[in-house]
């Protein structure tokens, strides 16, 4: 990945399926991490990011781009500076089944 202030923004592209709570478990410690900072901060620019992992540039884009590539982060350059965002849905609520309600009537 190169820096987006270069003209070149990583793959926006969304993978299939949906990344919940639960699936962050499966993260290494050092992505785990990342995502939840962003999490709390709603995103954050890649500066930002980089400051916070205190990891060098090359190893933090990396890291980005395995997150995006998973589904758990996206890339928004509609913000100014483009920033990284967490790609996490909650859970469907419960429902009861029809024959549920319907057996109490």
């Amino acid at each position: 990945m190169t820096n987006p202030a270069q003209g070149q923004a990583p793959n926006p592209q969304r993978p299939t399926g949906s990344k919940t709570m639960t699936d962050l478990l499966a993260l290494v410690d050092a992505e785990r991490t990342l995502v939840n900072w962003l999490l709390r901060q709603r995103g954050a620019c890649l500066a930002d990011i980089v400051a916070h992992t205190q990891i060098e540039l090359a190893a933090t884009e990396a890291m980005l781009n395995d997150l995006i590539a998973t589904g758990f982060l996206v890339y928004d350059v509609s913000a100014d500076p483009a920033v990284y965002r967490p790609n996490l849905v909650s859970r469907k609520p419960r429902t009861v089944p029809d024959q549920l309600w319907n057996a109490m009537d």
